[in-house]
């Protein structure tokens, strides 16, 4: 079609378009336009190069004035079509060309053309404002491809955006591109980069929804702004101080310009579907692409759908089938699931399976060690049953099923082990193989020809097996084995149950009866609380709560409180490891609700209760133990003071004797002396009065210990416990001393009978009441002694209480002690005696707390039988 050059540029153009893969019905296009595109690449320069030689500023005005025809060309088009625009990228652009074209004018009427070293105008920033103000269009508007966008917003938008760059334009707010007398400045160059960055950005962002355009108007526009893109940076490189831009930029921007043209309005106007209604045109082609293949896919999908039919229906029987068996399943387990026992579930099997299927018989046979007797049989005969009854060994079909003894090719066993069949009679007569494993035959004899054998089996664990026999040829088709077998799998499952149930059953009953009859008392700690504990703990300790904290258990002994720390904490010790302390705990009595002490022999041993690591602790009463070995103590220490003391009272005795006849001696001269001044005389009597006096004290205290050392046996007659009280009370080292102290007396008034020595008794009460009256002389602002006779069962009990400052808890047990004392002058021995006086009457003497505050000290004795005389 052309000849000499434009021949050879159509057959380039003609391979270009072949490699870029475009249809035949374009390349033609392309070819076709080519002497209007020869003439816009070779004319435009030429006549812009024309009008540059013949004036400058006239190159530069024809292009400024093409692209401002372009700009309002452009918003033209799309605002008069944005009803119909899908695409708003369209619409936001040509608003902002029309914007872009009103700065680009006002830059074309101030310019110039030529600046003098005393001119400059505001040409040149308007120009950089536009730019600025179209490389923004630029970059937002891929942003609008697939979002709606209101157009009267976006063009009060852009009105206020170029009123804001003229106004900072015209009032030097923007910076200098040109100085006179310097030329241009550094922020032309600065601002020439960042326009051509900006709209190079732009081509990502528009080649990121590039399938939201029509192919050919998407390349339109990114050659828009590549042409844009080369007319700013050929500014850079210009280097003409007097004309503004040069004519190869002029160049650039009219075909930036006229792309836009080429593809907004010319594609509008000529091809407005693929402008305005792209997206429609893209779905009405899928539309029709969907329906060139709908009747081949219609055609393909019937026949799919006649397949999924039958496998549909194949489906449907098979679940019907299942739920049928889940029904089946479902009655079972409400029947069985009240079940109590083995026997009990399994007779509910056996009627079960006899309502459902309607055979003649039906036996159950249950694991007892090494055989597998019937449990439960339904129709079969006494004398069959009794013949039948052991499977010891395991002889005939069912020890076989049972032990899997059997040759899995033969047709009659299946897969999971089970026998079947409807014709017994003719099996064994034609397979030589079951006569092998028939060898008693007696269902054959009794004329059962159908036979069903399943096993009672969960894994490796065999509980029994169902035996199902009717006369009746052919009852047990591969269904209804089917179902037998899916119950004797869940059957087995639920005897699984039933049996892990009765051997826990069976150890928690053997675990609660060693724990709850056991005279050790037993405690589990988690986290430091207590989880278990059995009776015999609650008994020494009283109720206890669960979850109550290990150290609340009871209140420790100061002295022993760190070893029940270390006990507590007993968890932190190796499995194989435990913690034993002895430690006493002050525990209030059941009876009188007063502390007493207990002594504990406790043991902690880690253990895994429920999965958690806890602390397993022993507790063991050993406080009769530790009295009798405290008996045993006294007793030896007894034994020892009574050997010392006949030691001290021989090498005292002769000496104090000694002392004595000497002080007699001495008081008889000084008697006798003459000569001797009164007051010396007197002041030598003083001296020997003193003298004597220590030696008495020293000699009573001999006595004193000489009498608890080998105190003479106890002369035990029949007294009342309150004359003895009353005449206690009634002693002149009682009477002497009452002075500024109140003495409360409860005295019972029925006779309290007794077998006591009276003396011995005396003496006990006058320590107690005199050690009562010694504890109140420092620091007691009331001064108060009670003392009471009371029955408390079979036993007389005196109360001597008073206000002093008490017997500290933690000292109850040592004050009875020999030789042990709190007072620097006591000796350790008064309460010592008492304690001996009490024990040799068969009673006990105890100290606790009084009412008042102080030390109350507690005696019992034994009652006599009956009472005296009337």
């Amino acid at each position: 079609m052309y000849s000499g050059r434009h021949g050879n540029i159509a057959e380039r153009l003609t391979d270009f378009t072949r490699m870029a893969g475009l249809p035949m019905e374009k390349r033609l296009q392309c070819v076709d336009k080519l002497p209007g595109l020869a003439i816009g690449v070779l004319g435009v320069p030429a006549a812009l190069i024309a009008a540059y030689w013949w004036n400058p500023v006239l190159s530069h005005d024809i292009a400024e004035t093409f692209s401002i025809i372009v700009a309002c060309g452009v918003f033209m088009l799309t605002w008069n079509a944005r009803k119909f625009i899908d695409n708003h990228y369209f619409i936001f652009l040509g608003i902002a060309y029309l914007f872009v074209g009103l700065i680009d004018f006002l830059h074309t009427i101030s310019f110039a053309g030529v600046f003098s070293a005393q001119h400059h105008s505001d040409s040149i920033e308007l120009w950089f404002a536009a730019r600025y103000l179209q490389s923004f269009a630029l970059l937002a508007a891929p942003f609008f491809v697939s979002r709606k966008t209101s157009p009267s917003l976006v063009f009060a938008g852009f009105l206020s955006a170029s009123f804001a760059l003229a106004g900072m334009v015209h009032y030097g707010i923007s910076p200098d591109f040109y100085v006179a007398g310097r030329g241009i400045t550094p922020a032309k160059h600065i601002s020439d980069i960042i326009v051509s960055g900006m709209q190079v950005l732009s081509i990502g962002l528009l080649w990121r929804v590039r399938e939201k355009f029509d192919p050919e108007v998407f390349r339109l526009l990114v050659m828009s702004v590549i042409f844009s893109v080369a007319a700013e940076l050929s500014a850079v490189v210009y280097m003409d101080a007097f004309v503004y831009n040069s004519v190869i930029g002029h160049y650039f921007k009219v075909i930036s310009f006229y792309l836009v043209y080429k593809a907004l309005i010319e594609t509008g106007l000529v091809r407005p579907y693929d402008l305005m209604f792209r997206n429609l045109k893209q779905s009405e082609e899928e539309i029709r692409a969907a329906r060139d293949g709908l009747e081949m896919r219609v055609a393909e999908r019937t026949a799919e759908l006649r397949a999924a039919n039958i496998r549909l229906e194949l489906e449907l029987a098979e679940r019907k089938r299942a739920a049928g068996m889940r029904e089946m399943i479902l009655d079972l387990l409400q029947r069985t699931g009240t079940a109590g026992s083995v026997k009990e579930f399994l007779s509910i099997l056996a009627s079960f399976l006899k309502e459902r299927f309607g055979t003649d018989a039906i036996g159950i046979r249950y694991n007892r060690g090494a055989d597998f007797p019937y449990l439960v049989t339904l129709g079969f005969s006494q004398e069959f049953v009794r013949a039948e009854m052991s499977l010891c060994p395991l002889e005939c079909t069912c020890g076989a099923v049972i032990s899997g003894r059997f040759d899995p090719s033969l047709p009659c066993f299946t897969s999971n082990g089970s026998f079947c069949t409807g014709n017994a009679s003719e099996l064994l007569a034609e397979s030589e193989a079951m006569k092998t494993i028939v060898t008693r035959g007696r269902c054959v004899r009794d004329g059962y020809e159908s036979i069903a054998l399943i096993p009672l089996r969960l894994g490796d664990a065999t509980y029994g097996l169902l035996q199902l026999n009717d006369r009746r040829n052919g009852l047990f088709q591969p269904e209804i084995l089917a179902q037998l077998e899916r119950i004797a799998e869940n059957a087995a499952a639920m005897l699984a149950r039933l049996v892990a149930r009765d051997a826990l059953r069976e150890s928690e009953d053997r675990f609660r009866s060693l724990v709850e009859n056991s005279s050790v008392g037993f405690l589990i700690v988690v986290n430091e609380q207590i989880i278990f504990w059995n009776q015999r703990l609650e008994r020494l300790f009283g109720r206890i709560r669960e979850g109550l904290p290990f150290l609340d258990l009871g209140e420790a002994h100061p002295e022993d409180f760190p070893n029940f720390g270390k006990l507590c904490g007993a968890a932190d010790l190796p499995v194989s490891n435990g913690k034993d302390a002895v430690i006493r705990f002050f525990i209030p009595d059941s009876g009188t609700g007063r502390r007493e002490v207990r002594w504990m022999n406790c043991r902690a041993n880690p253990i895994v209760f429920r999965g958690r690591t806890s602390i397993l602790v022993e507790m063991v009463d050993i406080t009769r133990v530790k009295e009798l070995e405290h008996a045993v103590n006294v007793r030896e220490k007894l034994a020892s003071l009574g050997q010392l003391a006949a030691g001290i009272a021989h090498e005292i005795r002769n000496p104090v004797s000694g002392i004595n006849i000497n002080v007699s001696t001495l008081d008889t001269l000084c008697g006798r002396a003459e000569g001797l001044d009164p007051d010396e005389r007197e002041k030598i009597r003083e001296v020997i009065a003193q003298a004597r006096a220590a030696s008495n004290k020293i000699s009573s205290v001999i006595a004193r210990v000489m009498g608890f050392s080998r105190p003479a046996p106890p002369r035990l007659e029949r007294v009342d416990i309150n004359r003895i009280l009353h005449d206690s009370l009634s002693l002149p080292e009682i009477a002497n001393r009452r002075r500024g102290v109140e003495f409360r007396e409860r005295i019972s008034a029925e006779p309290l009978y007794c077998r006591a020595d009276a003396a011995l008794m005396e003496q006990v009460l006058l320590n107690l009441v005199m050690n009562a009256l010694q504890a109140m002389e420092n620091g007691c602002a009331t001064k108060l002694i009670t003392i009471s006779a009371a029955r408390e069962g079979d036993r007389a009990v005196l109360r001597i209480g008073d206000s002093g400052p008490g017997v500290p808890e933690h000292l109850r047990n040592k004050i009875f002690e020999p030789f042990y004392t709190t007072r620097k002058e006591g000796h350790g021995i008064g309460l010592s005696f008492c304690h001996r006086i009490v024990i040799d009457h068969g009673g006990g003497i105890s100290v606790g707390a009084s009412e008042s505050g102080g030390a109350e000290f507690r005696i019992a004795l034994p009652l006599e039988e009956g009472r005296s005389p009337a």
